[in-house]
């Protein structure tokens, strides 16, 4: 049994399909979060269900890609997609009436149908329940109250389900009007002409074509359609019949009378519930927007605080399996590779791990709880002033997590300018896979001077870090402002969000999420730079040139024959970096960086960045190891010292900071740039994304770094 889960954003359809299913998928408080159809099974009295965990929509006449997704599946428009069995549908109890649109709609489309009732012990707190049998009463469909966080009526759902196999409901008994009904059922029959269907989804899909031509429509191109469409609507403006929103005034008459009869207790009168006393505050136009940057900036602030001592713990633990594995290993080219390029390399990566867990984590919190709606609510305003509206600010918010979902996410953008604005600008936001660039540069350079008295919470380094995390996100506005004004010119959408009340986030959803995003990462760090730190390793480790090792030979008995004591130690360890250094210029890396060097000089950097840089493409965290690689190589005899410290020693503080604007600006992701041709459908937008953040990144670093450089010298 194919069973569609088909819902509206906010509804608990998520959170439901895990519990039926026992799979864990992304579950946000917003529209967005799922873009694409999820499956998974379970069985039941000998019967396989799959279910397929369809994006959150109001109705099913689609204005974006991820509403459409829903229309196609549904009415069988999917290309070797089999037809769905049955229908299981979420409804919210406490928004009752907006949640029977869509259901009244599917009810048309004569499919066995289930319906869960979900947030009706929310509803009961707000004196408003609804009462199941009542409304399966009134629709003639089975309705089953569930609470799916903690697992109630789950296995009452399947039951009702089981049962519900092969029973068609009855179409619900709204009335569009007689001339225009006869116009839908004219409309209906050419579509029968071309596209076979039952009757009941050629007549819904008839009240779409008629009735909103300036929706796109994957049967208007059908022999005859559009035209005879266009001439039934002049028809009825010809006999002064309100045709446009003739569907919206009969649903919502049959809609009332079913919530009126549903609801258990007589409505009272209204009083604010807690999220509206909350919202007076938190979507405030002025104290809303400055609690939100207190919001970020406390949960960045943990992120650089809480995080050290495990950060110390895991650097501790690489330290002491390097070590352990390079006293088993002999002096050689293996022993280089195993310690300096994988455990050295991984290591330097892992090693913010604890941060990337806690940002994720405090994001989930956030989304969880409601009040990542409040913010896409918040920012609508300061969003419209730059061409784009608050459902914009939703995927530039999920790309503090990663860009690719959040780019993947823009579907539910129904203008195509808003979205590809939207998905060029995206990749600015600062991803997980910077943050172990930012870690490392403020660890190097920025001091953990606390801001508030002698209290450590709150220090110079985090408020480093939150400073990057906003220049990232002004980067992407102004972006936005710039592309809105030249490229993809137009007017903004308006921009509609139903704000979920407040809630104690759902632990077994957030660590959930938190397990699957950190699991990704650690396995991104032992397969993907695992094996580019193989490749970077052999790129400064060959070619070996055995000649150097005699000259050098020759040198350290030369100072072992005339120096003693302290003398001896600093001439020895000066011809060993001087012995690695120049086994690194002449490496096939050392190489590559030096034919980068020019152009990167200019910005500070020196061809050891350039190589780091250069391999930063396939995975921005990357620039990290290379670096741990880069160090480590050729620093025989000794471990190598860690590399905040050799960072300290080899760079000033202004390239460091020059280091975090590049990466900000830059677009150091080839995953992003194929994602974003695959969703633009354009190799075109995909070229100009990567070519347009490079030469931005570029300039803006070389502008500060010169600047800078002559206005506080002595950070130079």
């Amino acid at each position: 049994m194919r069973v569609a889960v088909v819902g509206n954003p906010n509804s608990g359809k998520t959170t439901l399909f895990n519990a039926l299913t026992g799979m864990r998928q992304k579950v946000g408080n917003y529209p967005g979060v799922t873009v694409e159809k999820r499956e998974g099974s379970y069985l039941f009295r000998g019967v396989a269900y799959r279910l397929i965990d369809l994006p959150g929509t109001c109705s099913l006449t689609a204005t974006s890609e991820d509403e459409s997704l829903v229309r196609d599946l549904l009415f069988g428009l999917v290309a070797r997609e089999p037809p769905v069995d049955m229908v299981l549908l979420i409804v919210d109890a406490t928004n009752l009436e907006r949640q029977m649109f869509l259901a009244s709609q599917v009810l048309d489309l004569g499919l066995p149908l289930v319906i869960a009732l979900t947030m009706n012990d929310e509803a009961r707190r707000a004196g408003r329940p609804v009462d199941a049998q009542s409304l399966s009463d009134r629709t003639g469909v089975p309705v089953v109250e569930v609470v799916a966080p903690q697992g109630v009526g789950v296995a009452e759902l399947r039951r009702v389900m089981h049962e519900a196999r092969g029973v068609v409901p009855p179409a619900p008994p709204w009335r569009i009007g007689d001339r225009v009904l006869s116009a839908v059922d004219e409309l209906a029959g050419c579509i029968g002409g071309s596209y076979s269907a039952p009757l009941q989804h050629r007549r819904q899909l008839a009240v779409q074509l008629l009735l909103y031509p300036s929706y796109e429509h994957p049967l208007s191109a059908l022999p005859g359609v559009g035209e005879l469409a266009g001439r039934l609507r002049s028809g009825m403006d010809g006999a002064g019949i309100g045709w446009r929103d003739a569907e919206v005034r009969g649903r919502y008459a049959w809609i009332r009378e079913v919530a009126s009869f549903a609801r258990a207790a007589a409505e009272p009168a209204y009083t604010p519930s807690f999220s509206d006393r909350l919202d007076k505050v938190l979507v405030h136009p002025v104290w809303g927007v400055l609690i939100f940057v207190v919001v970020m900036a406390v949960v960045f602030q943990l992120v650089f605080t809480w995080a050290t001592p495990v950060m110390h713990g895991i650097e501790w633990l690489f330290a002491g399996i390097g070590a352990l594995v390079g006293g088993w290993l002999p002096q050689g080219l293996l022993r280089s590779m195993v310690v300096d390029g994988v455990i050295g390399g991984v290591g330097a990566v892992v090693i913010f791990l604890p941060q990337i867990v806690l940002l994720f984590l405090a994001l989930g919190v956030l989304e969880d709880s409601g009040y990542m709606a409040r913010a896409a609510f918040l920012m609508n305003r300061h969003m419209r002033r730059v061409g784009l509206s608050g459902r914009s600010f939703i995927p530039l918010l999920s790309g503090f997590a990663c860009a690719i979902p959040a780019i993947m996410a823009t579907r539910t953008i129904s203008d195509r300018r808003d979205r590809l604005v939207t998905m060029l600008v995206v990749p600015f936001t600062s991803c997980s896979a910077r943050l172990p660039v930012y870690a490392l540069v403020i660890a190097a350079f920025v001091p953990a001077l606390p801001l508030i008295g002698g209290f450590r919470g709150f220090t110079l380094q985090g408020l480093v870090l939150t400073s990057a995390y906003a220049f990232s996100l002004l980067a992407a506005i102004v972006a936005a402002l710039v592309l809105r004004r030249t490229v993809l010119p137009g007017p903004a959408q308006p921009f509609i969000l139903e704000l979920p009340p407040y809630r104690l986030p759902h632990w077994k959803v957030v660590l959930a999420s938190l397990i699957e995003r950190g699991g990704a990462f650690v396995i991104r760090a032992g397969t993907i730079i695992l094996a580019l730190n193989v490749v970077l390793w052999f790129l400064v480790t060959f070619p070996t040139h055995p000649e150097l090792s005699g000259q050098y030979r020759a040198q350290r008995t030369s100072a072992q024959q005339t120096l003693t004591g302290t003398a001896l130690s600093a001439r020895l360890d000066e011809l060993s970096h001087a012995e690695a250094s120049r086994r690194l210029s002449l490496s096939f890396g050392g190489i590559l960086g030096r034919a980068v060097e020019p152009a990167l000089k200019p910005l500070g950097f020196d061809w050891e960045i350039g190589v780091a840089i250069i391999g930063s493409l396939a995975a921005r965290e990357v620039f990290v190891s290379t670096l741990a690689v880069v160090f480590g190589v050729g620093d025989r005899g000794r471990q190598a010292a860690p590399l905040v410290d050799r960072m300290r020693e080899k760079y000033s503080p202004l390239v460091g900071l020059t280091i975090v604007v590049f990466f900000i600006l830059s677009c150091q992701c080839l995953a992003t740039v194929a994602v974003v041709r695959r969703e633009a459908g354009s190799w075109g937008w995909a070229l100009f994304l990567y070519s347009y953040m490079t030469v931005t990144a570029y300039v803006v670093s070389l502008v500060f770094y010169q600047a800078a450089s002559r206005l506080w010298p002595h950070l130079k």
